[in-house]
């Protein structure tokens, strides 16, 4: 009961602030050719964390720079090439309310990037207010519950195979 008023205060808090920003209208073609940096949330399952690296992959392919956000516990799961390429977070850079603390929240304010792309299928409240937190142009997430106020760009696949899920995101990024 406790956990779940501690959701419902955090969705409110993230909601109350998301409203304050101003969303502009864009438009997304050629924004995965001309876009440089990546920012990229890995997802909380273990799963989907082990398929999602063929999104990484496939960014590295493409010559763009990749910073991958993950847990500090999981950065030596990564492959070793993106070990370096990571910004990890603590168990206790994360408040009460389960979102980033402030000096997490700072760390994320001062990162500049062209895409951030979250790759949690499930609803995770922190990670989509991490995307909210970098400055970027674009906000990629995967559709679930409210996404429309996290992210600009909204991938929908009901496919519950995560391998599969992730090649058709590949196919998804590759029509920009």
């Amino acid at each position: 009961m406790v956990d779940y008023l501690k959701s419902l205060i955090a969705d409110f808090i993230i909601k109350k602030k998301l409203n304050e920003t101003q969303k502009t209208q864009m438009s997304f073609s050629n924004t995965f050719k001309s876009s440089f940096r990546f920012f990229v949330v890995m997802p909380s399952d273990e799963k989907d964390f082990k398929n999602a690296f063929i999104v990484l992959d496939f960014l590295e392919s493409y010559n763009k720079n990749v910073t991958v956000f993950t847990n500090d516990f999981r950065v030596a799961l990564l492959p070793i090439k993106f070990r370096n390429k990571s910004l990890s977070y603590s168990l206790n850079q994360i408040n009460k309310l389960k979102l980033p603390s402030n000096d997490l929240k700072n760390k994320l304010k001062s990162i500049e990037c062209d895409f951030v792309i979250d790759l949690n299928r499930e609803k995770n409240l922190f990670a989509s207010y991490v995307t909210n937190l970098i400055k970027s142009k674009v906000r990629l997430g995967i559709e679930k519950r409210d996404s429309y106020l996290y992210y600009n760009l909204i991938f929908s696949d009901s496919n519950s195979e995560s391998k599969i899920f992730f090649l058709n995101f590949l196919n998804f990024l590759r029509m920009f």
